[in-house]
């Protein structure tokens, strides 16, 4: 699914890591472990196609869908809790603009933008982000609030939410935990004990 082969990276006179190699296959899950400023993020960055590396090559698997969770993320626009967890995709995320944007119920172009929302099954994946969003301690008053109004740590949930739903082949998280109580924490572990793609995390400590 994934291969880093001999990859190096530094910045001026700091070099942060010197041929590191890894593969990823099928159900693997896999913790980066290493206190902070040790490149851990950047490999996610080149991992991604966010910078390049001074030497070495990434290969992924046609087709593989990749999901990342960076350490600090927003919203964008008006979207609401519910919204932001259900856009999966950019189509859906461009339907829930249009009906934002057309208000009126006989609109062609609302109209137009819930049959599409119905081919792409976007009730049942609206119904299933509410589930995994109320795992994550949100209540049910908030699923249509405005994202941007959240603190950053529920934004956070909001999007850990987003990539439960998505069910990408690789699930990249950098720092999950951060924003997490205890009781919350569990229910997301459970959740990663079942996940069926390939997880790989980072984190400052075990």
């Amino acid at each position: 699914m994934l291969t880093v082969s001999q990859v190096s990276k530094g910045f001026g006179p700091q070099t942060l890591f010197t041929e590191a190699s890894l593969r990823l296959l099928s159900g693997d899950r896999v913790g980066l472990v290493g206190p902070n400023g040790t490149g851990k993020t950047t490999l996610f960055s080149i991992i991604l196609g966010d910078a390049e590396p001074d030497s070495g090559k990434i290969e992924l698997g046609r087709g593989t869908r990749i999901g990342f969770l960076p350490q600090e993320s927003a919203p964008t626009g008006e979207e609401t809790v519910a919204e932001l967890a259900t856009s999966i995709s950019p189509e859906l995320k461009g339907i829930y603009g249009t009906l934002r944007e057309f208000p009126d119920p006989d609109a062609p172009e609302r109209l137009e933008a819930l049959e599409k929302f119905v081919e792409l099954d976007g009730h049942q994946l609206e119904a299933k982000a509410k589930r995994i969003l109320a795992g994550l301690a949100f209540r049910p008053e908030d699923f249509d609030k405005p994202a941007h109004t959240l603190s950053g740590g529920w934004i956070m949930r909001a999007h850990i939410a987003r990539l439960l739903v998505m069910e990408p082949d690789l699930l990249m998280l950098d720092e999950p935990t951060n924003h997490l109580d205890l009781e919350t924490l569990g229910w997301f572990q459970g959740q990663l004990k079942r996940y069926p793609g390939v997880i790989f995390t980072i984190s400052h400590d075990r």
